[in-house]
């Protein structure tokens, strides 16, 4: 099975409480990857019993769901060699969003720890859970014999194998079409920032963020010189700026802290905007990965290029591996239009802060590694599960103080006070909860001005033993 394939797959997501039957779940969404070409004409499928091991179900139901494809044209299936991609073009067709995954049981690997401090309320990666020895084995098959361009030179714009590794990456996973040479590797999200500050000589002008946001992109973005303007998130997504702005930072996808999706026609409002305005956006796809109910739709980036190809250099999407792998990495990427470049290995070369160079190395070798998209769907699943945990202990033990929804993705989950459950604001209850050992963080600390109370609570990184702790210790302090 091809690396496109295997990444694939992490698109597929099955819903065993469904009412509909899970070959047709899995016929309509096999059938929507071919439609939307992430998938491409005569690429070998993995087989049947191995996509039944990858999703964990039945070999019967993927079998009925190839052989579906395969009498609509899509698939064609050669004897003793495989399924492969029909080499016709498809016609259009509808398909249903993809439900949640299998679940997955909370498995603490042996001879690792986790700091004395238990973080009860945990939105990192489960480093518990990483496969250190695989990781261990990418550092040293890199560096047994190391390539020698890495002894003599910093690479700017990144490690190129890396830049490689990363456009296969989000092809596969966000369908985004890019040269590898677009990619530029950063130390970070706050080098991102920087890199990005100076690549738009941001120094003096005009910054459109989302209100609330992350406050370190707030802070760092003041830091830089930036003039930033706030524009309110309602439930299409974050609102257009009255005013021309040099540049708006966007997370379209799961706005944070709200968890709200960009609608399809606030995605257009801002496509037009940037061309009329020549306004840069930045996408900021910080945890897309983990998507639990439903795709996630197509990224500003991709809308753009088939929209208005001409001005496609005012958009960059950004990542960063740092919710996958542990939060020390500090490796993370953008994606520039061809046309930016130069501008961005520039700013690179003039600030002098380049991600991490044993490190880049090992990581191409480690995301280009078949078992790296098993890694990320077994952690899809263990989130999936803990989501799930802690949206019904919540609903049992709080639903009388809290307002929840059940997050289709991410890493945390939002709870709103009710109004007069408690007497203090939700900064005095983040912390009253941190004397008891509790991490929680208050919502109202992400807007410029006083905002909505709530706390942000993390699950990906908390196992369920520590979630049922946090929310006893919410139930205490409550009353």
């Amino acid at each position: 099975m091809s690396f496109i394939d295997n990444l694939a797959t992490l698109n597929i997501s099955i819903d065993t409480a469904d009412s509909q039957p899970i070959y047709q779940q899995l016929t309509q969404q096999i059938r929507q990857l071919l439609l939307d070409q992430r998938l491409t004409p005569g690429e070998k499928l993995p087989s049947s019993r191995k996509l039944a091991q990858l999703l964990s179900i039945s070999r019967t139901s993927t079998l009925n769901a190839y052989n579906q494809l395969i009498a609509e044209g899509m698939l064609i299936s050669e004897p003793a060699v495989g399924v492969f991609v029909c080499t016709q073009k498809t016609s259009a067709g509808k398909s249903t969003a993809a439900n949640k995954p299998a679940l997955l049981r909370d498995n603490i690997n042996p001879g690792t720890s986790r700091e004395d401090k238990v973080a009860v309320f945990d939105a990192g990666p489960d480093v518990n859970q990483f496969p250190f020895s695989r990781w261990a084995g990418s550092l040293k098959r890199v560096w047994r014999n190391p390539d020698p361009a890495l002894l003599r030179d910093f690479p700017l714009g990144g490690y190129l194998p890396l830049r490689e590794s990363v456009a296969r990456y989000i092809k596969a996973v966000r369908d985004v079409e890019c040269h590898p040479q677009q990619v530029i590797i950063t130390a970070g999200s706050r080098d991102a920032v920087a890199l990005i500050a100076s690549a738009a000589s941001l120094a003096g002008e005009k910054v459109a963020l989302e209100d609330p946001c992350y406050p370190p992109l707030r802070h760092g973005l003041s830091a830089l010189g930036a003039k930033l303007k706030y524009s309110s998130v309602d439930s299409q997504g974050m609102l257009l700026p009255e005013s021309k702005v040099r540049l708006a930072w966007i997370t379209a996808a799961r706005q944070y802290p709200l968890g709200v999706t960009m609608s399809t026609q606030r995605r257009l409002d801002w496509l037009e905007y940037a061309r009329q305005h020549q306004c840069w956006i930045v996408e900021d796809d910080f945890d897309s990965e983990f998507h639990y109910s439903k795709l996630p739709l197509t990224p500003l980036f991709n809308l753009s290029a088939r929209l208005y190809q001409s001005d496609q250099q005012s958009l960059i999407l950004a990542g960063s591996f740092s919710k996958i792998f542990f939060k020390t990495l500090r490796i993370g990427y953008l994606v520039v239009p061809e046309t930016l470049i130069d501008t961005f290995v520039s700013a690179q070369r003039q600030l002098g802060n380049l991600a991490s160079v044993p490190i880049q190395p090992a990581l191409a070798d480690f995301i280009g590694d078949r078992r790296f998209a098993g890694h990320l769907r077994r952690m899809r699943r263990c989130y999936q599960q803990r989501r799930d945990f802690l949206q019904q202990l919540l609903h049992e033990k709080l639903a009388h103080k809290l307002d929840t929804q059940l997050p289709s993705g991410g890493m945390h989950l939002l709870a709103k006070l009710k109004s007069g459950v408690f007497t203090g604001d939700d900064c005095a209850l983040e912390r009253q909860l941190a004397s008891r050992g509790v991490s929680a963080i208050a919502l109202s600390n992400h807007y410029v001005d006083r905002g909505e109370q709530g706390l942000l609570l993390g699950y990906s990184g908390a196992p369920e033993k520590h979630l049922e702790l946090g929310v006893r210790r919410l139930q205490e302090v409550l009353g």
